[in-house]
């Protein structure tokens, strides 16, 4: 039997009702996946990883977040060592330039190839790049966890959907084009690490 894909995405964060990669994570098959949403939370997310990662031995990990204002699906590239937002996550932690693992590397990189990755997913419909790191809030933050533990990894920013988007006007992209994003990473992931 073939080990599954673990698939993650976040709660409501910064005063929002609703996330979209939450949304999103609730409309992927069960077929070969496994889902877990994680608090957005620098302290309980990672550990929560960790502990999922450990539970399902999955063959690799994608994890998903909310990138708004952004019009595109980005494939992230590195994770940064440096936990530094405006807001602060849900449990009130405010971070300010610390590190996400004190004395570790300044950053981590996937593994994986993601340019043909971007390209496959353009070539569905979809808009998609490569973005060359995760930010400084929580979704970089459980991205240099997941880095470290040596399994293929990578997360994917999603933009705001029609429902979340913060103004009529503002960057967005259906949710089931961001669903088929995943999915068709997700497959073309499974491909590659057979």
């Amino acid at each position: 039997m073939n080990k599954p894909i673990l698939i993650t995405a976040f709660d409501p964060f910064g005063g929002r009702e609703y996330n979209p990669a939450e949304k999103l994570l609730g409309t992927l098959p069960e077929d070969g996946i496994k889902k877990l949403t994680l608090p957005t939370s620098y302290s309980r997310a990672p550990e929560l990883l960790r502990a999922a990662v450990k539970d399902f031995s999955p063959a690799a990990v994608v994890c998903t977040g909310l990138a708004s204002g952004r019009s595109a699906i980005s494939l992230e590239f590195a994770a940064l060592n440096i936990k530094d937002a405006d807001v602060p996550d849900n449990d009130g932690e405010r971070a300010s330039g610390e590190n996400v693992v004190p004395g570790a590397p300044n950053a981590l990189f996937t593994d994986l190839d993601l340019a043909p990755f971007a390209r496959i997913i353009r070539d569905a419909g979809i808009p998609c790049r490569v973005s060359y790191h995760a930010g400084t809030f929580v979704c970089n933050c459980v991205y240099y966890h997941l880095l470290s533990l040596g399994i293929p990894g990578v997360f994917i920013h999603i933009p705001d959907d029609e429902t979340s988007a913060p103004s009529p006007g503002a960057p967005r992209l259906l949710l089931e084009d961001s669903a088929r994003a995943v999915l068709v990473f997700t497959r073309e992931l499974r491909k590659k690490i057979r």
